[in-house]
């Protein structure tokens, strides 16, 4: 026995056009920026955590070889805490179809900061006494992910201008640096060649590292938004495809109408004077007109579903009782005709939704548990209420569904080789409404087969009351 589950809500396909300039959309860009605000809060806290062992510790982090100059690391917190107060305030109010503009100087403005709070740092610990000048490339590699390649070639010179001055202005002894390490403060001032050399060779692993994550970067956003070109393509020829398909079968309409009608007229008129032969003729083109007739109504329904867009006024109050008595009149005499026994068992029950599209949910449920039956069997609809919601569930002990077919149930014109064996006249699309009259108004369905046992299909309508919370 296996299980399968169909719990989607429709979406709204939303597509991008593609700009002259590759670059992230203005809701990645927000998303970029809110996160920015929350990683700058686990530096304040490592910046007064720092300070606070520098001013209880003093003994102990000498030991270690080292001197926090705490005050600092304090006044670096204060300033990054009203910074990223500000930044949060700025962000946060944003929308996610707010302009990129204001949303990338947002983000500027952030590393314009950090950078300056950086080169204190940088200065503090000893700028070519430690590894700390490698703190730049954090904010050189978000700046190739957030950035076109000449935006966060910028950043980098920023980082590289400020760094290089922080050296410089040490090396003149215009700007004396402490320093974290013990040794680096007992030192010499001296070796400016070496002081340059090491300077050096930090500008030049950021250059490279800006050139190797910014190409990757722009390679990236270039794929991605030839794949979001192809797919809007795809998605405009499938539109396409569907409105010929919808208008083709809706002028079939017509045709087979006459059709139909000149096969009552042979056979209430001239039934008799034709032969036998002639008669199973009439019969045949009678089922298949029959069958592309129940096609074409269910390529419509189809349609319609898919375009559907639901508005509140649209969900009301529906007795599942009613909407069963309504199912069985259409499918009564089918069942009689197979020698099925129906049980129905549904109280009067409410639930928001759309009385027409319910019944041909259920319509379709049950006249595949008809048809999916051996003939003198029995198909039963059970009510249940639940923490979910109320479940309906419609079963029958008829051939079943093979396990690696359960996932493709619900795909259009989908049928196994054991349904198409044992029904011929199925047009493939019942479980394909099913589905989008589910995703819709926001159904579970949940399905359990077993070869040769039977299927039971689980409707869950959410309760009245979580409908409405959500604003339906």
């Amino acid at each position: 026995m296996s299980t399968f589950e169909l719990n989607e809500a429709k979406e709204k396909t939303e597509l991008s056009k593609p700009s002259g300039q590759v670059g992230l959309s203005s809701a990645v860009l927000l998303h970029n920026a809110r996160w920015f605000t929350q990683i700058r809060w686990i530096v304040v806290s490592v910046f007064i955590m720092m300070g606070m062992a520098g001013y209880l510790l003093p003994e102990s982090m000498k030991r270690l070889g080292l001197i926090i100059p705490f005050r600092w690391l304090w006044i670096l917190a204060g300033v990054l805490i009203i910074a990223n107060a500000i930044f949060c305030f700025l962000v946060f109010h944003f929308k996610e179809d707010y302009p990129s503009r204001s949303i990338k100087a947002n983000i500027w403005l952030q590393i314009g900061v950090d950078l300056i709070v950086v080169t204190v740092l940088v200065h503090l610990v000893g700028s070519t006494d430690t590894f700390i000048s490698f703190t730049y490339l954090f904010h050189i590699a978000l700046a190739c992910i957030f950035f076109p390649p000449k935006e966060s070639l910028l950043v980098t010179l920023m980082a590289v201008v400020l760094y290089l001055a922080c050296v410089a202005l040490e090396t003149a002894g215009l700007w004396l640096a402490p320093g974290i390490l013990i040794r680096s403060q007992a030192a010499e001032s001296g070796y400016p060649s070496l002081r340059i050399i090491i300077a050096g060779s930090a500008v030049f692993v950021w250059l490279i590292t800006w050139y190797f994550i910014s190409s990757l970067s722009e390679a990236v956003r270039k794929r991605d938004q030839q794949l979001s070109s192809a797919n809007e393509r795809l998605i405009k020829a499938d539109e396409e495809k569907n409105r010929q398909v919808l208008l083709t079968t809706h002028d079939l309409k017509a045709p087979f109408a006459g059709i139909e009608s000149n096969i009552e007229v042979l056979k209430y008129q001239f039934w008799d004077e034709v032969s036998e032969p002639v008669r199973t003729i009439i019969n045949r083109i009678d089922l298949r007109s029959q069958t592309l007739r129940e096609r074409i109504r269910d390529i419509l329904i189809l349609g319609d579903l898919k375009t559907q867009v639901l508005m509140p006024e649209q969900f009301v109050p529906i007795d599942l009782k009613s909407v069963m008595e309504d199912v069985l009149d259409d499918l009564g005499e089918k069942a009689k005709a197979r020698g099925i026994s129906l049980d129905i068992q549904v109280p009067s029950t409410t639930v928001l939704g759309n009385m027409k599209e319910y019944a041909i949910l259920f319509s379709n449920l049950l006249a595949n548990a008809i048809f999916y039956s051996h003939e003198g069997g029995k198909v039963e609809v059970s009510y249940k209420n639940n923490s979910d919601g109320v479940i309906l569930s419609v079963s029958d002990h008829g051939i079943g569904i093979r396990d690696e077919a359960l996932l493709h149930i619900f795909e259009e014109y989908f049928r196994t080789r054991e349904a198409a064996k044992f029904n011929r006249s199925s047009t493939g699309l019942g479980l394909a409404i099913v589905r989008e009259i589910a995703r819709n108004f926001g159904l579970k369905i949940r399905v359990t087969s077993e070869m040769g046992k039977g299927t039971t299909f689980e409707v869950t309508f959410p309760k009245m009351k979580q409908k409405l919370n959500r604003g339906v």
